[in-house]
This record gives structure tokens, sequence and C-alpha cells, in this order.
């Protein structure tokens, strides 16, 4: 007897969704395909976190912090490291580009210190960044502020909270900076006025860090270092530029990037989230026992049809691959129902962030979830080749059912 090439295909889908098994091999089936449904959710779904909190970080790092940072020691170097930086790095990839330093100390407010950096900054620069969820400068206190020969500075909404500041209040700021007497080494001790506060989400930032103007902060303090702090269009550009500006300045200076500030941060995330990966691969990869159970069920349950399918000219191959489908078909319905629970469940947690996570710990208010086209792939891919894997025992099982002693004692 000839068959057609589709008849395997065909009656593997007849054997998946017939309604006529018996009720314990389909309940089993069942089971096994909700099993690797909710096993490619959940990988689907973590995925998303994972990238979501990764993205996260990275654009309050981009935003928050310099794309590169030249230091250096010697204070009229400012003029002709400037110069080399525009020519280096082209116009139109060059966003900013501002002097700076920064000194620690502690500020002493109601008998209560707290170590605090404070940094030299442009403000009106940085009202205009992403990573700041409030940037509030008071210009009227500001103005007031340079007839009084005081320094201003804005303040991180924790700390602003944790001392109950307010707008126009006056600090007293010692900073690491001093001179050595014979008595010891005395700090120099100056007031700062609050004009202002702000706030990043990042628990850190918030409370210890602490903007001045640029040009009272050099005028009131004299650091050891400064700093040019440059933004790129293209963040990812940073070493490129890096490397351009290293040949050109040689020694004398330290240039770093972001990327080699928080090297440690973004390796910890990706391996978080390659860990997470192959645990909850090894998930589906359980999951998928169940479906072998269903299918040598099935197998013993469909013995008869074997052994007449063999009388009427299937080879051995013809009923492995039969299986195989069938067993395949399963796992690529609890593959497809996954997906779709993922992804409907990281839609809905990105339109409606319910999930609240405490500012203290994270960088972000709510869970972030990114779904990406590429991690979809690689998840679809390696739930169906430990499926494929799966299929292959009962299939095989399948093929080695002998027909004659089936008739024999069918």
């Amino acid at each position: 007897m000839r068959f057609s090439n589709n008849w395997r295909l065909w009656l593997a889908l007849k054997y998946v969704f017939s309604r006529k098994r018996e009720r314990f091999t389909g309940i089993i089936a069942v089971i096994a395909v909700l099993g690797v449904a909710l096993s490619v959710g959940a990988l689907t779904v973590v995925n998303a976190v994972i990238t979501g909190f990764k993205e996260a970080v990275a654009e309050k790092i981009l935003s928050l912090n310099p794309h590169i940072t030249i230091t250096f020691w010697e204070e009229g170097l400012t003029p002709k490291i400037k110069t080399l930086v525009e020519k280096e790095i082209p116009k139109d990839q060059l966003l900013s580009l501002q002097e700076t330093s920064s000194i620690q100390g502690l500020i002493i407010a109601r008998s209560h210190p707290i170590g605090i950096v404070l940094k030299a900054s442009n403000l009106d620069m940085l009202a205009k960044e992403k990573g700041f969820k409030v940037f509030y400068v008071e210009k009227d206190s500001l103005i007031s502020v340079k007839e009084q020969k005081i320094i201003p500075v804005v303040v991180g909404k924790k700390l602003r909270d944790r001392l109950g500041l307010g707008v126009g209040e006056v600090l007293n700021f010692m900073s690491a900076q001093g001179m050595f007497t014979p008595f010891g080494f005395m700090p120099k001790i100056l007031d700062l006025k609050v004009v202002g506060w702000f706030e990043t989400g990042v628990y850190d930032f918030d409370l210890n860090l602490v903007f001045a103007p640029s040009e009272t902060f050099f005028s009131y303090l004299t650091p050891t270092n400064r700093s040019l702090e440059i933004k790129l269009k293209d963040p990812f550009k940073s070493g490129i530029y890096k490397d351009r500006l290293l040949s050109s300045l040689g020694f004398g200076v330290q240039i770093l990037d972001w990327q080699e500030w928080n090297r440690n941060l973004f390796a910890a995330l990706k391996m978080e989230k390659l860990g997470l990966f192959v645990v909850l691969s090894l998930m589906i990869a359980v999951s998928l026992f169940t479906i072998i159970a269903a299918m040598i069920m099935l197998v013993s349950e469909k013995k008869m049809d074997i052994a007449i399918l063999r009388a009427l000219g299937a080879s051995s191959k013809d009923v492995m691959i039969l299986f195989f489908y069938s067993g395949f078909l399963f796992a690529f319905i609890g593959v497809l129902l996954g997906l779709v629970l993922g992804g409907s469940l990281c839609l809905v947690l990105s339109k409606y962030p319910v999930v609240k996570l405490p500012s203290d710990v994270y960088p972000v208010e709510y869970m972030p979830v990114s779904l990406k086209f590429f991690d979809l792939l690689v998840i679809v891919l390696v739930s169906l080749l430990i499926s494929l894997l799966a299929c292959l025992y009962p299939a095989k099982k399948a093929s080695e059912v002998m027909p004659a002693e089936v008739l024999r004692h069918g």
C-alpha cells in the first residue's frame, strides 16, 4: 500500500486532538502541555524583567553620569584639554563639555552630621537631564545668595527629608580640605544655602550628592583635581573616543568612560540573566518529562493502530516519525501557550506598572519590563530544541512495537 507524504502529520494531529483517548492519558497530556506553557511563560517574563532592569540602570547611568571623564591635577591644563577634545570628537557627536570637580565632607544641620559629596556642576544643564524625576531651583534664592557670599546648593530628596531641610536653610559644610596646625588638622568650614532639591530615584545620589554652581564652587574651594565631563550623542562610542584622547593627551591625565565605571554592575546583570535562563530552561526540560510520560502512554494505547499501520505497509521509520510529530505537537502547543501567557503578562506589566519596588534598593520605582524579539527567539529555539530531544525516546519505542505479537494477542 502506498501512503501520501502528509499522512503521518495528519494522523499525528488526529492523535493529539482526538477526544477518544483514554481519560487518564488525556489528563496527563493536558498537564504536560500546561507544565511546558508555565515554564516558557516564566522564562519569558524573567528575561523581560532582567532586560528591563538593565535598560533602566543604563538609562540612569547615561543620564546622571558623564560618558567620558578626563581627570587632571594641573589647573592650567583646562584650555589645552578642551581644545583636544573638540578636535578629536566631532561636533555632531559632542553633546556637552563642562569643567567640574567634587570634594567630600560633612554637612551639619540640627547637630546631625551626614557625609556628602559636593560637586561643581552647571545647574541649567542638570535641569534638562532625563535621569532626574525632579530638579527644582528657586531662582530668587539663587540670585540672593550671590550677594551673601555663600555657596548655593541643590540637595537630594532623601537628604532633604532626612534632615527636614527647606529652601533658604543654611548648612555648615566641613570639607576634607584644610590645613595642618600645631594642634592637628583643621578642616575648612563653609556655609551652604539650600536653593533647591532634586530626585533621581537612586538612593545614594538622593542622599549623598549635593550640587553647587561651578563658578561659586571654584571661587570658594581649591580642589586637588579637576575634571572635564563629556557627554556624547552615542554613548556606546565612548570607548573609541577615549582611546583617541588617550593617544593625544598621553600621561598626566586619567580618562575613564561610563562602561569602565559600571563594568562590574553590567557583568553581574548579564550573569544573572544567563543563570536564570539556564535554571528556567531546566524547568522546561523537567516539564517535558511529563510529555515523555504522556507519549509513552499514547504509544501503549495505540499499539493496535501501530500494528495495523505496519500490516498495511508502513515502515518502522514511518511509525517513529508519526509519534515524533505527535510529541512535538504537544510540546509546540505548550511553547506557544507559554509565549502567549508570558508575552501578555509582560505587556500588562509594562502598560500598568503595579509591582512597586523599594526606592532604597532599586533605581526604579516600579518593576521595569522590556520584551525583546531576540530574547523571544532564543527562548523559542531553546524550548523547541529541548522538545525535539524529549520526543525521540517515545518515538523510538513506538517504532519497536512488534505488529505480529500485537495482532496475535489483540
